[in-house]
């Protein structure tokens, strides 16, 4: 017994086994690090689908850990997969402008960085290596745009935010461009109110019943993701205000499809998270070979409405 855990220590100092997330023993391949803000959102699921397939096409060890939306856990776990030698990371900050002492951390490291949907602050370009997002701004315009053609005398508009993702706020920015260039009269759109939803159906719901209580005037939602629109839908329909009170998502994700479908949602912009997270890994691929890549790459959008919803499969997100 003394004999074999010598030998088990010998291997352990000369590196001859490593292990990934979960425990699992690692082949010997370069490690690549998946680090989402939470785990426990569809769409992040989806996202690292994306990845799970890139890593196995192209031969990675695939490291992913949840951090369930503490800034503090991620920066942690990222530097667990620094010591486990991931040589690159695809990154979702949970934080946008919290982000640059991870940066730092992996630019010492030699880690490349690809930076994906959520976009770390502009001031913090300088530490990733690459950024792939889908056109944020076309994201909120698309829904504006539904707006200005659907509300014609105006909209009396609450916002359900997501505050600390910097891509939420492009996506709200675009979300009033789309309507501003859409309308003779733009002072007939007012925004209301901001509370913040967490992305979430748990968080979205009683802000959103105080949102409604608090101004009755509201005819309008716009919710940054699908998910924190469902919590909208509830709390319109506790309101008895569903023929009243247009609701619109982000992401075009399953839930959303199936509510544009039913007719508890009018629109949502759709986003191809799998395919985004395959593209993360194929660009660290690249940066790995020590090839060029782009730098900014905006993965454009499209609306799904009721229009066109008999066009899509909706319990599907995206396909590769």
């Amino acid at each position: 017994m003394k004999k074999l855990v010598t030998v088990i220590l010998v291997l352990f100092l000369a590196g001859g086994i490593a292990f990934a997330g979960g425990g699992q023993q690692s082949s010997g391949k370069t490690k690549i690090g998946f680090s989402p803000y939470t785990l426990k959102n569809e769409y992040f699921t989806a996202v690292q689908r994306g990845v799970e397939t890139a890593c196995k096409e192209l031969g990675f060890d695939l490291i992913t850990l949840d951090p369930q939306g503490s800034e503090t856990t991620q920066a942690s776990q990222i530097d667990d997969m620094i010591a486990q030698g991931i040589k690159a990371l695809v990154y979702i900050p949970q934080n946008s402008q919290g982000a640059r002492s991870v940066l730092q951390a992996c630019r010492a490291a030699g880690v490349k960085v690809v930076n994906i949907d959520n976009v770390v602050i502009k001031d913090d370009y300088d530490l990733v290596d690459a950024i792939i997002a889908s056109d944020n701004i076309q994201l909120g315009y698309l829904s504006g745009e539904w707006v200005a053609k659907n509300r014609t005398g105006g909209a009396n508009v609450l916002i359900v935010h997501l505050q600390t993702a910097e891509s939420c706020h492009i996506n709200v920015e675009g979300f009033w461009k789309g309507i501003r260039d859409n309308v003779t009269n733009p002072a007939l759109f007012r925004e209301v109110a901001v509370v913040e939803g967490g992305g979430a159906t748990d968080v979205a719901f009683p802000v959103v019943v105080n949102a409604l209580q608090a101004h009755s005037n509201i005819n309008v939602i716009y919710a940054i993701n699908d998910t924190s629109a469902l919590g909208a839908i509830q709390a319109v329909r506790d309101a008895g205000k569903t023929a009243s009170i247009a609701v619109i998502g982000k992401d075009a994700a399953p839930i959303g499809k199936h509510a544009i479908k039913e007719g508890t949602m009018v629109q949502s912009s759709a986003q191809r998270p799998t395919y985004m997270g395959y593209q993360g890994v194929k660009t660290a691929s690249e940066l790995l070979k020590g090839n060029k890549v782009e730098f900014n790459v905006s993965i454009p959008s499209y609306t799904v409405d009721s229009s066109n919803i008999n066009n899509f499969d909706l319990d599907s997100w995206d396909t590769l």
